[in-house]
């Protein structure tokens, strides 16, 4: 069966689940994710047991569809509408040595309900909900 996303008051929701060493369970909070949630966002933090793997699985058997998301790269002029979209955008260059290095392993992640993304060190719980958000 096909599921179309859901929209809160035009909103999209979405939901960061860290994940270390949850192969046991991390099944169960994919299955159990209330259909209103648009996107899981599943950050391993670099993992040793299958993990990833059975992410991995999920996000191959998933059929739901959901809202394309798409971050804008062209050049934009500078007015006095845009400017406060520009100086966010800057400051988000300059935060990005802060974060893990990390690996988004979907094919299609612009489409996909359920994103992996790998840590590629181990950070902490505090680091994997940093890159879920970003």
């Amino acid at each position: 069966m096909l599921n179309f996303f859901w929209m809160i008051n035009n909103k999209t929701i979405a939901v960061v689940v860290p994940a270390y060493n949850e192969e046991k369970q991390i099944g169960r909070v994919i299955e159990t994710m209330p259909d209103f949630v648009d996107r899981i966002v599943v950050v391993n933090d670099c993992s040793t047991d299958k993990t990833a793997d059975i992410v991995k699985k999920y996000i191959e058997n998933d059929n739901t569809s959901t809202i394309v998301i798409k971050e804008k790269t062209e050049k934009i002029d500078e007015n006095i509408y845009n400017k406060p979209e520009l100086i966010i955008k800057k400051i988000k260059e300059k935060e990005k040595k802060y974060y893990i290095p990390t690996e988004i392993t979907n094919k299609t992640p612009d489409n996909d309900r359920i994103i992996l993304i790998n840590h590629l060190k181990n950070a902490g719980v505090g680091a994997a909900i940093a890159s879920g958000y970003k």
